[in-house]
């Protein structure tokens, strides 16, 4: 058994083995390993993905965002105006990219928001939610 706490899922591209026979991954990242999962079909992967995404409450930060202008950018990424679909909130998105980040930088980044998640106070930006990939948090 494995914890899903913290983990995000990638696709993986569709390769061969050695008779020729296509083989379907995808790879759970969890926070110091990767493991890359092998299947025989891709009704069997999307099976597998679409169970694993529901566990552990994947969505994407368009499924309830439009994202607009950039306002803002600095070392690690943007921050760009988002409007709430359901709401239409006005919000600011900030949006990291991973890779240039080291696995401490992400650890602290979320202890960060984590700390922003209970904070609340008139003179601290409140926090709303967060979403990550393999690429973005």
């Amino acid at each position: 058994m494995k914890s899903l706490a913290g983990v995000y899922i990638k696709d993986e591209n569709t390769t061969t083995d050695d008779n020729r026979i296509p083989i379907f991954a995808f790879m759970l990242i969890f926070p110091n390993k990767r493991r890359i999962y092998y299947l025989k079909s891709e009704e069997d992967k999307q099976k597998w993905v679409n169970g694993i995404k529901k566990v552990i409450g994947y969505s994407s930060l368009t499924d309830y965002y439009d994202l607009g202008d950039t306002i803002g950018s600095g070392k690690y990424g943007v921050v760009k105006v988002g409007v709430h679909k359901r709401t239409k909130m006005e919000v600011a998105v900030k949006i990291i990219r991973k890779k240039e980040l080291s696995i401490k930088d992400i650890e602290m980044l979320k202890r960060e928001i984590e700390v922003l998640k209970i904070c609340q106070h008139p003179s601290i930006n409140r926090f709303y939610d967060v979403f990550e990939n393999q690429d973005q948090i």
